[in-house]
C-alpha cells in the first residue's frame, strides 16, 4: 500500500513538472519575444531625441495621429458592433432557426478568414460592385477613414455576437417568462430583464471588440491602402518598417501591446474568462 502511494506520488509530481513546465515555457516564449522586441530600442536615448529633436517632434505627430485615429475608428467600430452583436446574440441565444449550423458558420467566417481574403473581399464589393452607387452619392468609403470603419467592423463585429451570446446564454429564459407574466411584452422583458442581467458580458463583449478592432491591419491594407491618411496604428507600423525605421515601428508595436494587456485585463476583471471567442 505504501509503495503504491509513493509510486502515485511520484507520477503525480512528473504529471505536474510536465504539465506545468509547459505552460511555463510558452508564458516564456510569448514574453521573451515581446520583451525581446521592446528591448531592441534604447528608451532613455530614444525619449531625448524624441522630444529633443525636430525630427522626434514630426514622430510623435505622426504616432498621435494614428493614435486619434485609430481609437476614433476603433471606438466607432464598436459602437456599431454592438448595434449588430446584441439583438443578433440574442436570436442566436433564444431563437430556433433554419440551418442553425450554417449561420454559425457564417457568422464566424469572418474570425478565421485570413485577412488578406477579407480586404480582397471587401475592394471587390464596395469598391468595384457597389463603387459607382457611392460615388453618384457622392460618398466615398475605400481609402478614407470610413472604409477603416467598415473594415474594422467585418472581423470585429462576429466577436461581439459570440461574446455577447455567451452572456445571453447564462441567463435562465425563466426570469424574461417570469416578467411577461407580470404584464411585460418581449422588448420590455429584454430591455428590463435580460439586458441588465448580460450588461457585464456586453461591456467585456464590447472591450474585446475594441481590441480587436484596433489591432485590425489587414482588410485595411487592401482596402484602404498604406497612406498617412490612413495610418492607424498597425498600418504606421507598417510604414515605419517599409521606411527602415525598425525603433519606429518598435515604439509603435509597444503602444498597441500596452492597449492590448490593457483590454485584455479589464476582460478578465468583468469575468470575460468565461466568455467563448
Amino acid at each position: 500500500m505504501s509503495r503504491a502511494k509513493s509510486q502515485s506520488s511520484a507520477t503525480d509530481r512528473v504529471f505536474r513538472s510536465v504539465f506545468g513546465g509547459t505552460l511555463g515555457l510558452a508564458v516564456l516564449l510569448i514574453a521573451g519575444i515581446l520583451g525581446g522586441m521592446a528591448a531592441y530600442v534604447n528608451w532613455p536615448e530614444y525619449a531625448r531625441w524624441t522630444f529633443g529633436t525636430p525630427e522626434g517632434h514630426a514622430f510623435l505627430q505622426q504616432v498621435w495621429f494614428s493614435l486619434r485615429l485609430s481609437f476614433i475608428t476603433s471606438i466607432t467600430t464598436t459602437f456599431l458592433a454592438l448595434l449588430i452583436g446584441i439583438p443578433s446574440a440574442y436570436a442566436l441565444s433564444r431563437f430556433k432557426y433554419p440551418f442553425p449550423l450554417v449561420v454559425d458558420t457564417i457568422l464566424d467566417l469572418p474570425i478565421v478568414l485570413p485577412p488578406l481574403v477579407a480586404g480582397v473581399a471587401l475592394l471587390t464589393v464596395l469598391r468595384y460592385w457597389l463603387g459607382p452607387f457611392f460615388d453618384a452619392l457622392g460618398i466615398q468609403i475605400h481609402y478614407t477613414a470610413r472604409g477603416i470603419v467598415v473594415a474594422q467592423l467585418f472581423i470585429a463585429a462576429p466577436f461581439a455576437v459570440r461574446a455577447i451570446k455567451a452572456a445571453f446564454d447564462d441567463i435562465s429564459p425563466r426570469y424574461e417568462e417570469v416578467s411577461r407574466t407580470l404584464g411585460c411584452n418581449r422588448f420590455q422583458a429584454f430591455y428590463h430583464v435580460s439586458l441588465p442581467l448580460a450588461k457585464h458580458g456586453i461591456v467585456a463583449g464590447a472591450i474585446m471588440t475594441w481590441a480587436r478592432a484596433v489591432s485590425e491591419f489587414g482588410p485595411i491594407l487592401i482596402f484602404c491602402s498604406a497612406s498617412e491618411k490612413t495610418a492607424v496604428l498597425p498600418i504606421r507600423v507598417f510604414l515605419f518598417n517599409s521606411a527602415g525605421d525598425i525603433a519606429g515601428g518598435v515604439v509603435t508595436s509597444v503602444i498597441l501591446i500596452l492597449m492590448a494587456a490593457a483590454a485584455l485585463l479589464v476582460f478578465k476583471l468583468l469575468g470575460g474568462s468565461r466568455l467563448s471567442l
